[in-house]
C-alpha cells in the first residue's frame, strides 16, 4: 500500500469519526468532485472549449458540494445561485485582463523542462489560465457563500418580521467578518504552491525586479488577485440573493 492510499484511509476514518454521517457524505463528495475534475480535463484535452467545460464543471461541483451534503433548502439554493453568478462574473472580469497580461505559456526558467515535451498541444493557454482561476477560487466561494446564507437564515428564522434591507445588512456584516480570513486562506494556499519557485529564484540570484517580471511569478499573483475578486464578489451577491429569497416568504423544507 503506497502513501497516497494510506493518507486517503486516514482521511476517511477521521471524517467518519468526527463528522459522522455528514463526514461520510463529505468524503464521497470529495471523491465525486475529483472524478468530475478528471472528466473536465478529458473534455478539455479532446478540444472542447475550456471555459465552457469549466463553467459547467463548476456548477456541477457546486451542486454536489451543497445539495448532497446539506440538502435541498433555502440556504443551499441561494448559495448555488450565488456561486454560479460569481463564477460567471469573475470569468468576465478576468478573461480580457488575462489575455492582455500575456501570462499564459512558459517562462525561460522552464526551458529545460520544455526540451523533453512537445509544444504542439493545440490548446489556448490564455483560456486555461482563466480555468485555473475559476477552479482555484471555487472551494473558497462555496465556503463563504454557505456560511453567509446559513447565518442569514438563522437570523431570519429567529425574527420573521425582518425586512429585506435588514437581512441584507446582516449578510454584509457577516461577510465582512469572513472576508479577511478567507482572503488570507486563498493567499497562503497559492503561496504554498509556489514556495519552491521563490527558493529557485533565490538560488538563481534573481533580483526583486526579475522576480516581479517573471512570467511564472506573475501568473501566480494574477490567480491570487482574481481569487480575491471572487471572494469579495460572493459577499454582496449571496447577501442580496438570500435576502431576496427569504423576504419573498417562500416556504421550503428545512433541516
Amino acid at each position: 500500500m503506497n502513501v497516497s492510499w494510506m493518507l486517503l484511509i486516514i482521511l476517511f476514518v477521521l471524517m467518519v469519526i468526527f463528522g459522522g454521517k455528514r463526514g461520510l457524505r463529505s468524503f464521497f463528495t470529495l471523491l465525486m468532485n475529483f472524478v468530475i475534475l478528471f472528466i473536465m480535463f478529458i473534455f478539455i484535452d479532446i478540444r472542447f472549449d475550456p471555459i465552457k467545460v469549466t463553467m459547467i464543471g463548476c456548477i456541477i461541483i457546486t451542486y454536489i458540494s451543497l445539495i448532497y451534503i446539506n440538502g435541498f433548502n433555502i440556504k443551499t439554493i441561494s448559495s448555488l445561485i450565488s456561486v454560479t453568478v460569481v463564477v460567471l462574473l469573475t470569468m468576465l472580469i478576468t478573461y480580457k485582463i488575462g489575455n492582455d497580461a500575456r501570462i499564459q505559456g512558459f517562462g525561460p526558467e522552464q526551458s529545460e523542462t520544455l526540451t523533453g515535451l512537445s509544444i504542439y498541444v493545440q490548446l489556448n493557454f490564455g483560456k486555461i489560465v482563466i480555468c485555473q482561476v475559476l477552479i482555484g477560487l471555487l472551494g473558497a466561494i462555496i465556503d463563504v457563500s454557505i456560511s453567509i446564507s446559513s447565518s442569514m437564515f438563522e437570523i431570519y428564522k429567529s425574527d420573521l418580521s425582518e425586512t429585506k434591507r435588514s437581512i441584507f445588512k446582516s449578510g454584509m456584516n457577516i461577510g465582512k467578518d469572513i472576508l479577511g480570513t478567507m482572503t488570507n486562506t486563498l493567499l497562503f494556499a497559492y503561496i504554498g504552491g509556489f514556495m519552491t519557485l521563490i527558493i529557485y529564484f533565490s538560488e538563481l540570484n534573481y533580483s526583486v525586479g526579475d522576480v516581479l517580471n517573471a512570467k511564472v511569478f506573475c501568473s501566480e499573483v494574477f490567480q491570487i488577485l482574481c481569487g480575491g475578486i471572487g471572494i469579495i464578489l460572493i459577499i454582496p451577491v449571496t447577501a442580496f440573493i438570500t435576502s431576496t429569497i427569504l423576504s419573498s416568504k417562500i416556504v421550503w423544507k428545512q433541516d
